[in-house]
């Protein structure tokens, strides 16, 4: 006898990873030399200034080597810096370079368009509604 997947965990995946593969098309349209593992820290930054590393870990919730891969990647192409904390000599702060900040104002327009384009699917309703079952959800699995 076969079984059925959990319902919602398939849905959320299955919604997870088309955003996930719409969004790096966009980018490729666009020109953009980022996938969509890329983009958090990449806007993290664009959002909310500089950071140390371990901020941004902790803020995204991913794993220490993801972060760092993504920092490297991102320092390669001279879109953020890598400096020493002035503090603590231990930690080092990231922060978007010119190229970077015209690279997450892009970004931030085309995942505004693309948010703008899903939303219009929903009512009203629907879309405050998603917005709050997102949360619980988000909440529920963060408590655990």
């Amino acid at each position: 006898m076969r079984l059925a997947p959990p319902v919602m965990i398939a849905h959320i995946g299955s919604l997870y990873h088309r955003i996930h593969r719409q969004c790096d098309k966009i980018f490729r349209e666009h020109g953009l030399p980022l996938e969509m593992d890329q983009i958090p820290v990449l806007m993290r930054l664009y959002y909310s200034g500089e950071a140390s590393q371990q901020e941004i870990y902790s803020v995204l919730g991913r794993d220490k080597a993801s972060v760092n891969r993504t920092i490297t990647f991102l320092a390669k192409k001279d879109f953020v810096r890598v400096l020493k904390d002035l503090t603590d000599k231990r930690k080092t702060r990231v922060e978007l370079t010119e190229t970077g900040n015209k690279l997450a104002a892009q970004t931030h327009t085309i995942l505004e368009n693309f948010n703008e384009s899903l939303a219009a699917t929903l009512t009203e309703d629907e879309r405050t509604q998603f917005n709050s079952l997102a949360l619980r959800l988000t909440e529920a699995i963060t408590l655990r």
